[in-house]
């Protein structure tokens, strides 16, 4: 018993045994090879076949062409100074695209000139060095020359040239949930999130904040527990994701991922959705940076 074996365009063997006639003390003569007659193409279908396969060819790019436009990368050193390292952001200025910015944990901040060939690590002069690596800046964001970032404990950040200076924002101590999001809108203005579904926004650098949302999410959950949100008298007080749009709608999912909220502007409250699912979820996005696509 014999077998054939080939191979799969998946890379997996397969085996078909089959049986042979034995050969003991027999001989068998090769086959006798047989020829077939293809019929002769016409000249137009000759033609057009070899119009095809150089079209083919044309179209077709080389290897060294295709390596050539294939985007190369290369490893960037940089200098953390901290021990398990965990960078959140990075965001280039819109007024100089070769000055950016990293952030993470333990107070780190980096910021490049080159555009990213190079980066050197930066502290901010209104915060003790002690004081700073207790911090961990999780978001910014710049428009223009004018720049923002947030973090944990609740702090906000400013910078009016390009990250020359910065200033610090003074936050509530009653502010609800933690500094989720920012967003530079223009010159003094930005919007803020936090982690408790509250949206702020701000016109004069952020001497004064103004409530885009009557209330947090938890409050709007615990108002309209009895509307049929499945989940909603569960509702642990925060969300796992937080997603704005291009236009300044917003997309939030619950901690336990059992039901999802959104908001447009000129809304004053979330409005929960019940999710088709039962299997939970942790984040969801939008399509084409639009909630209404």
């Amino acid at each position: 018993m014999l077998g054939l074996i080939s191979l799969t365009s998946s890379g997996a063997l397969l085996a078909d045994p089959v049986a042979l006639p034995s050969c003991r003390g027999a001989t068998r003569s090769p086959p006798s090879p047989v020829l077939l007659a293809a019929p002769a193409p016409n000249r137009r279908d000759a033609l057009a076949g070899a119009a095809l396969a150089g079209a083919s060819l044309a179209a077709t790019p080389t290897s060294a062409q295709a390596a050539a436009k294939a985007p190369t990368w290369a490893p960037v050193q940089l200098p953390l100074a901290t021990e398990a390292p965990i960078l959140f952001d990075i965001e280039f200025d819109e007024a100089n695209p070769k000055n950016g910015f990293i952030v993470g944990n333990k107070g780190t901040f980096l910021q490049t000139t080159d555009g990213g060939s190079s980066w050197q690590a930066k502290s901010f002069a209104n915060l003790d060095p002690d004081e700073e690596i207790n911090y961990r800046f999780t978001k910014m964001s710049f428009r223009d020359g004018e720049g923002w970032i947030i973090g944990k404990p609740a702090i906000l950040l400013h910078t009016r040239d390009s990250g020359a200076s910065w200033e610090r924002v003074p936050l509530s101590p009653k502010l609800p949930g933690d500094p989720y999001n920012v967003v530079a809108l223009g010159p003094g203005k930005a919007e803020m999130s936090t982690s408790a579904g509250a949206i702020y926004t701000t016109d004069n650098s952020g001497r004064n904040w103004k409530a885009q949302v009557r209330e947090t999410i938890d409050a709007t959950l615990n108002r309209v527990s009895s509307s049929g949100v499945q989940g909603a008298s569960y509702f642990s007080g925060s969300i796992n994701d937080i997603q704005r749009d291009a236009d300044g709608s917003y997309l939030a999912v619950s901690s336990r991922g059992n039901f999802y909220l959104t908001y447009r502007p000129g809304d004053e409250f979330w409005i929960p959705h019940n999710r088709g699912a039962s299997r939970g979820i942790t984040s969801m996005g939008v399509v084409k940076s639009r909630l209404a696509d």
